[in-house]
């Protein structure tokens, strides 16, 4: 028997006004599944009976001209059968054969337009020996829910307008329901349109390296359309209006320059991060400091996200690949302790240091997402401003994150060192782009190899 068990048209030619019509059915045995078309709406009730196990779907307010039309099924199917079960309604069966039953939670019923249906039926289980002797003379009946059909609205276009300073979502009416806001799961500005489908030729835009967007990407959640952007760094969402058939959202500010990794435009050679210099002969002492730790963890960012772990992780392998390129280390602390910021500083001026540099990771509002970035800080000195920078350039060039800059601060610790010094911000636990990166330990190794080998290429340089 073919994969398609029958198709029924104009079952009914002369019937009430009131009444709708089986106008067509379809059962594809290929794909389980079922589907029928009235001439007039109607609402389905579905219910699963047992012994013998049946689908059964009825239709209120529906006629068939002939009493019982009934077609041999095949595999686990026994028959499909549509008959009148009473004056006003219409049955469709779809009976199993006696030693096979399906899971009623994952029989999916949907209307697809207001006068067609379709039904999904899982895939039919073999029932065991004690199951059929359980079943046996025992009628169960198990309703089934019906998912009525949505006239959804079409989302036709998502993209970015000309001049970068916006995003436009085109649909086939008037969007006038629709939700926005920061999503902090995901870490993106989402707008969700209820009741809405992507159009079957819709297609994401593609975002170049000068888009005022990290990312923009449309997508089917059940019977919504959500629209998930990142803003770039520097850009800023504004509002969102509807306009016509269309809802706009403004962008303010300017995408900051990003850095591609291996992209360099400054004067200082950095070597390869798997050749860092070996600096034994110039005999320095470099103290480390991991930020934080103990009961102090510092930020708290996306997903629990944890400074002093961050920051740790990253200084003992810094130190770990300074010594093994010929440096002479101190850490202030090498495991989650608290540390007060004087002992830190007293212990690189006693130990007459040649350049601390402090090792930290950003914060700020978790309803910023959109800022991220490395920064390095350095105080009064020429040397801390040098070191500062040659920090920044190898992050930068070896991760291509968002560049903050040099800044001077009045941090304890670069103020009351005796050396050179710096402060290093690894990236924002608070940001859409950087806390991701920042959980992940690959990233983490990538990090602390930047940073030795800024300090090493610094000392290789001034020394």
């Amino acid at each position: 028997m073919s994969g398609v068990l029958g198709t029924l048209s104009v079952l009914l030619i002369s019937l009430s006004a009131e009444a709708a019509r089986l106008q067509s059915w379809q059962f594809n045995q290929a794909q389980n599944q079922l589907i029928f078309s009235t001439d007039e709406p109607v609402q389905p009730r579905v219910q699963l009976l047992t012994d013998p196990v049946r689908l059964v779907i009825d239709l209120p307010n529906t006629s068939l001209e002939r009493r019982r039309i009934r077609e041999d099924g095949d595999g686990a199917i026994d028959e499909i059968e549509i008959r009148r079960e009473d004056e006003d309604t219409a049955r469709i069966v779809i009976e199993l054969e006696n030693e096979y039953t399906i899971d009623p939670t994952q029989v999916i019923v949907q209307g697809t337009s207001q006068t067609g249906w379709s039904v999904q039926l899982p895939p039919p289980r073999r029932l065991s020996r004690a199951e059929r002797r359980a079943n046996r003379d025992r009628e169960t009946r198990i309703p089934i829910e019906v998912i009525p059909y949505v006239d959804a609205a079409v989302i036709q276009t998502v993209e970015v307008v000309t001049n970068g300073r916006g995003v436009t979502i085109r649909a086939d009416r008037p969007l006038t329901d629709y939700t926005s806001g920061w999503d902090q799961a995901t870490s993106t500005y989402q707008i969700r349109i209820p009741q809405a489908r992507l159009a079957r030729d819709f297609t994401n835009p593609t975002l170049d390296n000068r888009s005022p967007l990290l990312s923009l990407r449309a997508q089917q959640a059940d019977s919504d359309v959500v629209i998930g952007l990142q803003p770039a760094p520097g850009v800023q969402i504004g509002e969102l209006s509807r306009v016509s058939q269309s809802l706009a959202l403004s962008l303010a500010g300017r995408p900051q320059r990003r850095f591609v990794p291996g992209e360099t435009t400054r004067t200082r050679i950095l070597p390869p991060l798997d050749q860092l210099p070996n600096v034994a002969n110039q005999r320095v002492l470099i103290v480390i400091d991991p930020g934080h730790g103990g009961r102090d963890p510092g930020a708290i960012g996306i997903g629990g996200l944890r400074e002093t772990d961050i920051v740790l992780e990253v200084s003992l392998r810094v130190a770990e690949l300074l010594q093994q390129n010929g440096a002479e280390i101190i850490l202030t602390r090498a495991d989650e302790r608290e540390v007060g910021l004087e002992p830190r500083v007293a212990l690189a001026n006693r130990a007459n240091a040649d350049i601390f540099v402090s090792i930290h990771a950003n914060a700020i509002s978790m309803s910023r997402p959109d800022v991220n970035g490395v920064e390095t800080y350095f105080y009064s000195s020429a040397a801390g401003r040098e070191l500062s920078a040659y920090l920044l350039d190898s992050l930068l060039e070896a991760t291509g994150m968002n560049n903050r800059g040099v800044k001077e601060a009045r941090f304890f610790v670069l103020r009351r060192t005796n050396m050179p010094a710096s402060l290093v911000e690894l990236g924002f636990v608070t940001g859409a782009e950087d806390a991701p990166r920042l959980a992940d330990s690959n990233f983490r190794e990538l990090l602390a190899k930047a940073v030795a080998r800024g300090i090493l290429q610094y000392i290789v340089d001034t020394f």
